[in-house]
């Protein structure tokens, strides 16, 4: 990732995240080896105040940049003439862009109406959350759907677990949840609250921060820094929210687990 000596600061925009903490002590931002998959250590999860099952959100600043590129600011003159581009052709202005992108992590926000009422969304089901779902909501879903559903499997005497293993597993209508900004965390530990290394995924973000890889995006773990002693307050979408930035550190090889 291309790093200026002169760092330039331009506001973020959201991209549209006393306990004891667990795991790796570094405040780290980790995207893994995994396509869209992103680690955030427990110094990290402390810092923001996230717990299991609340949200992460990227920010960037690229927005400013592009306009302060359109203003004629000094400051991206400047960085154009380190780099030897030519503002004035599109490659050149890339080429500024990516010079000078930061990249932030911020707690994830409730997403609310014009009306000031938080919006609801369809839960993020895995298919075996789907399957149990219908299971347990079944006699409601034959209820009022057995003609549809005798119909499609062809026979009138068809049993009631018959019936319900026709309907597909995306025709269910499943429950709305309170939408957050953001990607949803998740642990592989039973630990609850503060302070814990929380997973998550963004296959987009993840796709723009390791860019430069290729194919070697999926071999490597790319390690950032999160600057917990240069937060910024200040307001995504409108709303008061503590950005922390994020600094490339290294690309390490995923560890294998059984390797000595």
């Amino acid at each position: 990732m291309m790093k200026l000596g002169n760092k330039i600061s331009f506001g973020f925009s959201a991209v549209v995240a006393g306990q004891k903490t667990s795991g790796n002590n570094e405040p780290q931002l980790i995207a893994n080896s995994t396509s869209g998959k992103f680690t955030i250590t427990a110094p990290v999860s402390k810092a923001m105040g996230i717990a299991v099952g609340e949200y992460v959100q990227f920010v960037h600043n690229i927005a400013e940049i592009e306009a302060a590129i359109v203003a004629g600011n000094d400051d991206i003159k400047a960085v154009a003439a380190e780099l030897g581009v030519d503002l004035n052709e599109r490659a050149g202005q890339l080429a500024v862009i990516d010079a000078c992108t930061q990249w932030g992590i911020v707690k994830g926000q409730p997403m609310i109406d014009a009306k000031g009422k938080q919006v609801m969304v369809s839960a993020r089901l895995t298919e075996e959350d789907k399957r149990a779902y219908i299971e347990a909501h079944k006699d409601e879903i034959l209820e009022a759907n057995r003609d549809a559903l005798i119909e499609r499997v062809g026979n009138p005497d068809a049993s009631d677990d018959e019936l319900i293993a026709a309907v597909g597993l995306d025709e269910v209508e499943y429950p709305k949840v309170p939408g957050f900004t953001g990607s949803k965390t998740a642990s592989t530990s039973n630990a609850t609250g503060v302070g814990l290394q929380l997973g998550f995924t963004d296959s987009a973000v993840w796709k723009q921060l390791k860019k430069d890889l290729g194919d070697e995006a999926t071999k490597k773990n790319r390690i950032f820094n999160v600057l917990l002693d240069e937060a910024v307050k200040t307001t995504v979408d409108g709303k008061e929210a503590v950005i922390y930035p994020i600094e490339f550190k290294e690309d390490t090889n995923p560890i294998v687990r059984g390797e000595k």
